[in-house]
């Protein structure tokens, strides 16, 4: 009687962890169509942070889960990834990458079948070089869905269904993260409009998001909060954020007031004039 439910809170869990990843990262998560496949499978967490020193070996498990009633084969492995500046991820697989070390990861297994509905751990294992400088580190883990057999008719058709990569953060030593607000912009997109906010990461580790814009109208002093994505800046790279507008605003001259917390004792700010105009 404990297995059922602990099955129904493992997969509510992987898809709100894929939910909530699409949102952050939008194409971390990609999908390969051909005539009517789809993704069918699921993995838990979809993005891991761990901390360690150079010399340490740090293991831990991704849940896969196929989500289908028929058997599917997938191929896991790592890759080197960075990002652009306004978001999507450029996989570069054994290329490199600025702070991206794949060759840190070792998957097991590599290879593996699921049954229909099968949930399966999947074991990696992080191995710190020594000597390495105290910085911020990244790689992806990536789960793709491949033939069953190589005479599969599905090869005949297509490469593959489906693939979901899952993002991995190593903080190595002690390293504090610095960066700085460059400019808030207004974009007339949608009928709402959005604040484009350009941040620098002048560190050498990465840093997450988390603060807010608020704009207040310089003549009725009507004011409104926008919450700040909680995305990642990755080392010594710089990031424009969309920042959704919840409500439609008045045209007119706005102050702009951003305030943004990237994991220092004090807090990054930015104060600007905007003009909210919807044309």
């Amino acid at each position: 009687m404990l297995i059922l439910p602990f099955f129904l809170r493992l997969y509510m869990g992987i898809m709100k962890e894929i939910k909530f990843f699409i949102i952050l990262t939008g194409s971390l998560f990609l999908l390969f169509q051909t005539g009517t496949s789809q993704i069918n499978f699921g993995i838990t967490p979809i993005r891991i942070e761990h901390a360690g020193n150079p010399g340490d070996n740090i293991t831990d498990i991704f849940y896969i889960r196929n989500n289908s009633d028929s058997p599917i084969r997938i191929r896991a492995y790592s890759e080197n990834w960075t990002l652009s500046l306004e978001g999507p991820p450029n996989f570069s697989g054994n290329e490199p990458a600025p702070y991206s070390k794949k060759e840190w990861i070792k998957v097991n297994p590599q290879d593996f079948r699921l049954n229909g509905n099968e949930v399966k751990m999947v074991r990696y294992t992080i191995s710190i070089p020594q000597g390495i400088d105290s910085a911020g580190y990244h790689a992806a883990v990536s789960f793709e869905n491949v033939p069953l057999t190589p005479d599969d008719p599905a090869s005949s058709r297509m490469v593959f269904t489906g693939k979901i990569a899952a993002a991995v953060y190593i903080k190595v030593g002690e390293v504090q993260p610095n960066g700085e607000i460059l400019d808030l912009t207004y974009h007339a997109e949608e009928k709402k409009g959005e604040i484009w906010l350009r941040i620098k990461n002048n560190s050498r580790t990465h840093f997450r998001l988390k603060g807010s814009i608020k704009l207040t109208h310089t003549i009725d002093k009507k004011s409104i909060t926008i919450d700040i994505p909680n995305e990642v800046v990755l080392p010594e790279g710089e990031r424009k954020i969309k920042c959704l507008i919840p409500e439609k605003l008045e045209h007119g001259i706005y102050n702009a007031f951003c305030t943004l917390d990237i994991g220092r004792k004090e807090l990054l700010g930015l104060d600007k004039e905007l003009i909210i105009d919807h044309e």
